[in-house]
């Protein structure tokens, strides 16, 4: 009888602690889950609260000391960084290489326009202009020279 007892006990321990492996497994894939969405959800408020907008007329781009001049205005709540570093042009899926972007100023605020002026020649007709920003954004604009 003695015996019975303490198998039983044993076995009602072992069966705790398994139990108990298993809750703490759980929780802690929980919490993984529960850390990764907040994470995520703070990434995309972020990109949320950042966004430009490219404000030429497509029809009449201003041409100056041999670079085409285009706006680009932050549209969102916060301000982003303005420079050949940060900023990524393609006309036509060609990379403009930083050295022939010009941009003023180099932050961005709120409703702010700024200038982004292209050293390249481009041939008559129409073209495609990209601009991304450093959190991923992109935006195209179609213009006619």
């Amino acid at each position: 009888m003695a015996s019975s007892v303490i198998s039983e006990i044993i076995l009602f321990i072992v069966s705790l602690l398994v139990a108990g492996t298993i809750a703490g497994g759980l929780y802690i894939v929980t919490q993984d889950l529960a850390d990764g969405i907040s994470t995520r959800g703070a990434t995309i408020a972020q990109n949320l609260r950042v966004d430009f907008t490219i404000i030429n007329d497509p029809e009449n781009i201003p041409v100056l000391g041999g670079a085409y001049v285009f706006y680009i205005k932050n549209t969102g709540s916060e301000e982003f960084s303005f420079t050949s570093s940060t900023i990524i042009v393609f006309i036509d899926g060609n990379l403009i290489p930083p050295s022939n972007l010009t941009l003023t100023p180099s932050t961005l605020y709120p409703y702010d326009v700024g200038e982004l002026r292209v050293s390249t020649t481009l041939p008559s007709g129409y073209h495609k202009l990209v601009v991304v920003i450093e959190n991923g954004k992109q935006r195209e604009f179609v213009f006619k020279i």
